[in-house]
């Protein structure tokens, strides 16, 4: 039976029953095991605990944890009770983490012992999450729940009420720009479509996912936690992948038998740029089913570096925090640049102009797309849910274009087009071409005022270690002559120490133009360091 035959209620716990002695999720730091049965016995209790705490069905319940196999069975917990969780990255600042919780307005925060202590400055009611290492006498106090020591419950019935309309998530987006953004989805539209996702790529009770995104935002919750629940797969639950993390990336998944692989384009860079080890290329031919590659554009150069590298193909897929999965991908017949795949049943796409009309196949326009597992909707200033028609096409804000066989390419993003002199300049195409420079480890290219055309381009780069901008400019701009038309060249180039990115691994643009715009106006260095050059020999 599908998702829309069953009832929420059911669909979760055929998956309880049918993988019950089976493992659900791997701790990667002390290689406990969770198999299905005992997950659902401690998200019931602590469900029941949450619910004797005055925790009731619709409450928002805030929770900042960082990684770990307790918080996979505290999001289940209020799934079971009907609370609507609300993630919080415990790498915010306090700042934007007041500003959440004054937008979501929790009936519960649960917090670790990290993070408990600054949150009670601004919330009254703070529950901290006890982790299995820490030694505390009364485990189960006033202010503090530690899930291992909580007692089996028979009275508690999970998902007694779920429908497939009730809220599940409110989301907020990892603040691209200005404060973070709440979005709310419900859980049927977010069961069905991860159930469509996953039999579109074949993914199954076979599979063993490494989850080492942030479980704060859809990728680790969504993506590596609810999906392959659903398919009675398997995850293993690391800390949040970073420069260090990768030393030891491809031994942990072997050592752990991962099989299936979810990563942001970023990770695939620092990997290419840390691992000097034969352990991940041997690893992935020999094990590795499925690598998805998602949440940011994949650069052609990594793509093409990591798939000759490692022998493993790259499966980009399409989807936003508000819609979910768009498209899976079905087509391994060419390896073009954006390719994302075809629309999933139910959901339809078309490509539109500025003015709303639709463009001709193979022409670049807005991607908008139809979908039944649209978000419920945005939360307004007060916290209260606008709520959104699944019946009108959502506009991605993303530029692409479908071919003759309905499939998608995402080529960039509107809000990030340049118009130079009336022509309009896709910066992501400035970016491709500038990484095949030898020595240019990252790109984003951004727009700055000019009296004249009204707008021109700049270039950011991060070089390589122990590069300087002066040594290599000539042949960036050489390269830039016989790789871009005259109106895309930049009329400048800075150096910069590290792209800023949301935890998401998007780069973001709007705090690049922030530091641009400080550097070409005030001369100073910032933080991160940046370095202005001209590019010189460009004539405007």
């Amino acid at each position: 039976m599908t998702i829309r035959e069953m009832t929420i209620r059911e669909t979760i716990m055929n998956v309880v029953a049918r993988r019950h002695e089976q493992v659900f999720l791997v701790d990667a730091i002390t290689n406990r095991e969770i198999a299905y049965g005992e997950f659902h016995r401690q998200a019931c209790a602590l469900a029941a605990e949450l619910r004797r705490r005055g925790v009731r069905q619709g409450d928002r319940v805030g929770i900042m944890i960082p990684n770990c196999c307790e918080l996979a069975v505290l999001y289940f917990a209020c799934i079971y009770l009907g609370a609507v969780i609300v993630p919080i990255n415990p790498a915010l600042s306090k700042g934007d983490v007041q500003f959440i919780l004054e937008s979501c307005k929790p009936a519960l925060i649960v917090a670790s012992a990290n993070t408990a202590d600054p949150i009670m400055s601004f919330h009254a009611n703070v529950l901290r999450l006890v982790m299995a290492p820490e030694a505390i006498k009364d485990l189960n106090g006033p202010g503090q729940i530690r899930i291992d020591a909580l007692p089996e419950v028979n009275d508690f019935i999970p998902l007694e009420t779920a429908n497939a309309e009730d809220l599940v998530v409110i989301m907020y987006t990892s603040g691209t720009s200005a404060k973070p953004k709440g979005l709310a989805h419900k859980l049927g539209r977010m069961l069905r479509n991860a159930a469509a996702f996953a039999s579109a790529q074949r993914i199954d009770q076979d599979s063993r996912f490494y989850l080492t995104l942030s479980m704060a935002y859809m990728g680790g919750f969504y993506n590596l936690l609810v999906l392959p629940f659903l398919c009675g797969a398997s995850v293993v639950v690391d800390h949040v992948f970073d420069a260090r993390s990768s030393l030891h990336f491809w031994d942990k998944a072997k050592n752990n038998q991962v099989n299936t692989l979810w990563l942001a384009p970023t990770v695939l860079s620092i990997l290419l740029r840390m691992d000097r080890g034969r352990t991940g290329e041997e690893f992935c031919r020999s094990s590795v089913r499925h690598a998805f590659v998602g949440f940011a554009p994949l650069p052609l150069k990594v793509k093409d570096e990591f798939e000759a590298r490692y022998g493993v193909r790259l499966i980009e897929n399409y989807g936003l925090s508000e819609t979910l999965f768009v498209t899976a991908r079905s087509r391994s017949d060419f390896g073009a640049g954006g390719y994302v795949g075809e629309a999933l049943p139910g959901v339809e796409l078309r490509v539109v102009s500025d003015q709303e009309d639709p463009v001709p196949v193979g022409t670049d326009g807005e991607v908008e797309i139809l979908t039944p597992d649209l978000m419920a909707g945005y939360l307004d200033a007060d916290g209260a849910l606008l709520e959104m028609n699944t019946a009108v096409w959502f506009p991605s804000g993303d530029v692409g274009h479908l071919d003759d066989r309905a499939s998608l390419f995402i080529t960039g993003r509107k809000k990030d087009l340049i118009i130079r002199g009336g022509v309009n300049i896709s910066p992501a195409a400035i970016e491709e071409a500038l990484m095949h420079v030898p020595g240019i480890a990252d790109v984003a290219v951004v727009s700055i005022p000019h009296e004249l055309y009204g707008e021109d381009v700049v270039a950011v780069l991060k070089l390589d270690a122990g590069l300087e901008l002066e040594s290599m400019l000539d042949s960036v701009v050489a390269h830039a002559k016989r790789n871009l038309a005259q109106h895309q060249q930049p009329a400048r180039y800075i150096a910069i120490d590290e792209l800023p990115r949301t935890a998401n691994g998007k780069v973001q643009k709007s705090r690049i133009r922030e530091l641009v715009a400080e550097k070409l106006q005030v001369g100073s260095t910032s933080t991160p360091r940046i370095q202005a050059t001209e590019s010189a020999g460009v004539t405007r």
